[in-house]
C-alpha cells in the first residue's frame, strides 16, 4: 500500500508574527519535524504546498527529498485552497494520504505509527475531546474533496461525505496542538520538552 504524504505549509503566520513554518520546535523547525517523522514511519513520499517564505522553507529542506507545490495566491486563499492543490497532486498517485498542517507538528510516533496501521478511508486520532493530526485520508475519498464547494475547510469537506469516520482515541496531547499564537508555540515546545 502506497502512502503518501501532504503538509500544508502556505500561510502567513499572522497572529505568531514570524516564520512558524521554520520556527524551532523541539530540536527541528516545525516543518522539517514533520518531514523527519514521516520519513521513520516509512511514507512513500511528502508533498508540501509552500506560499509564504517559500524559499526559506525549501532551504531548510534541502537535503529531504519532497515535492514543494507552490500556491502563487498564498495571500489572498485559504488553507482549504492549498489542500485542494496538494489532493490535486496526489489524486491517483497513492492509496492513501497523511494531512498535517505545518503547525500541528508535535504529535508522537507512536500515534503517527498507530494511525498506519489502519487500512480505512477517514482516520483521526482524538484526544481530549479534540480531533487530531495527521489525519489519514483513503484515495477514494480524494475526488469527492475535490468537488466540494461549501465551508468549513477539510473537516467540512470530509463530513459533507456522509461517511463515518474512525476516531483513533490517544493519550498524545501533541496531536491536538496547533502554533497558532505565540502562546501556543511555547506549549507545544513545552510538551515536547517534557516528553523527552
Amino acid at each position: 500500500m502506497k502512502t503518501g504524504a501532504l503538509i500544508v505549509a502556505a500561510g502567513m503566520s499572522t497572529r505568531m508574527k514570524q516564520t512558524k513554518q521554520i520556527m524551532k520546535l523541539g530540536e527541528y523547525p516545525m516543518v522539517e519535524r514533520i518531514v523527519r517523522c514521516f520519513l521513520e514511519a516509512g511514507v512513500d513520499e511528502i508533498a508540501i504546498v509552500v506560499g509564504y517564505k517559500a524559499e526559506e522553507i525549501k532551504e531548510t529542506l534541502k537535503d529531504y527529498s519532497v515535492t514543494f507545490l507552490y500556491n502563487k495566491d498564498y495571500a489572498t486563499t485559504q488553507m482549504f485552497d492549498s489542500v485542494k492543490m496538494g489532493l490535486e497532486y496526489w489524486k491517483d498517485r497513492c492509496d492513501r494520504i497523511l494531512f498535517c498542517p505545518v503547525d500541528a507538528s508535535a504529535f508522537s510516533m507512536k500515534t503517527l505509527n498507530e494511525l498506519l496501521t489502519h487500512e480505512e478511508d477517514w482516520v483521526y486520532p482524538f484526544c481530549n475531546g479534540k480531533i487530531g493530526h495527521p489525519i489519514l485520508i483513503g484515495n477514494s475519498l480524494i475526488a469527492r474533496i475535490l468537488k466540494h464547494t461549501g465551508g468549513g475547510g477539510l473537516k467540512g469537506a470530509l463530513d459533507s461525505l456522509g461517511i463515518n469516520p474512525v476516531v483513533m482515541e490517544v493519550t498524545d496531547a501533541g496531536s491536538v496542538m496547533d502554533a497558532d499564537t505565540p502562546e501556543d508555540y511555547r506549549r507545544m515546545n513545552e510538551y515536547l520538552l517534557k516528553g523527552k
